[in-house]
């Protein structure tokens, strides 16, 4: 538990400097396009570098992404006894924000020599988010499906690129000799890599706006959601992890984690321009559940070993 407290007084002096308008609106734009384009492709290079590829684990890949497409599923399905009204209900349900939070957060507990397992688990929500939510994102906002911007996010994404030639590398670097070049390259990745969890932890502390209006749906939200996910990781660790794959334990721990996550940060840049009260819950339930998932991440690191 104690491992997190660093990351969370960073939330914490981000939280600060916007209470004390020390920073500006586009000073943590700026800090927070270095993380999206730099830092973090840097990390997630180094993650999937090191990660552990068998054709058996394609079955927990792909079982994460059924688990992200169940959801939204399930959110349709619980939208109206809910009294959810709102379109983007169900898709909160499915997808997690790792990259902006929950590799800062798997770091802290587990450390970065752990990251290719993360990786690893990553990979199924990370398709599932670039092939199916930003679509329907996509839908929702325009009325129609637009396979053009899809594919041009797709392809000109600094973190799908840096997760493709991270693949590359973990297939292909048995041929790449070592030398004072590929070392030097190496140390300047790490470099990028390590800047973003201080910047990544102060942006969203600074990002974190919780307004009274609308409070109630958010909370139900989080709860609807933190209470299938709970169920759903608890028995994909003692039916897959554990029991069909038999894979270590990190992995369980990683899968616990990520289904701890918010969801993706991203659907507010793909909502409607002007669609104020969305806008607000979407707001509103990302920043709870930013504040929840990192008390259940500090809880469960205690009670899940």
């Amino acid at each position: 538990m104690w491992s997190i407290l660093p990351i969370l007084l960073l939330f914490v002096l981000g939280f600060t400097l916007q209470r004390s308008k020390s920073f500006s609106e586009a000073t943590i734009a700026g800090i927070k396009r270095i993380v999206s384009d730099l830092a973090l492709p840097a990390l997630l290079f180094q993650a999937f570098s090191t990660v552990e590829i068998e054709s058996r684990y394609l079955l927990l890949v792909v079982t994460i992404f059924m688990v992200c497409l169940v959801m939204i599923l399930l959110g349709k399905a619980l939208a109206k006894p809910l009294g959810m009204s709102s379109p983007y209900f169900p898709l909160m349900m499915g997808g997690f924000e790792m990259g902006m939070l929950g590799y800062a957060l798997f770091i802290s507990v587990y450390g970065v020599e752990h990251l290719g397992k993360l990786a690893l688990v990553d990979l199924g929500q990370v398709l599932f988010v670039f092939f199916v939510l930003m679509a329907l994102l996509i839908k929702e906002r325009d009325g129609v499906h637009n396979k053009g911007v899809l594919l041009r996010q797709f392809i000109t994404s600094p973190v799908i690129l840096a997760i493709f030639a991270g693949i590359l590398v973990s297939l292909f670097a048995k041929n790449i000799s070592h030398n004072p070049l590929f070392a030097a390259l190496g140390e300047f990745i790490a470099l990028l890599a390590n800047l973003t969890v201080p910047l990544i932890a102060i942006s969203i502390g600074y990002g974190i706006h919780i307004k009274k209006a609308g409070l109630a749906k958010a909370f139900k939200t989080i709860l609807v959601r933190k209470f299938l996910l709970i169920i759903l990781a608890l028995l994909i660790n003692h039916f897959l992890v554990d029991g069909l794959l038999g894979m270590s334990a990190i992995y369980r721990y990683a899968v616990l984690l990520m289904f701890l996550t918010p969801p993706p940060f991203i659907i507010t840049i793909f909502m409607k321009a002007g669609d104020k009260e969305n806008a607000d819950y979407v707001d509103n339930t990302l920043s709870m559940d930013t504040l929840v998932s990192i008390i259940l991440v500090m809880i469960s690191t205690t009670l899940y070993i």
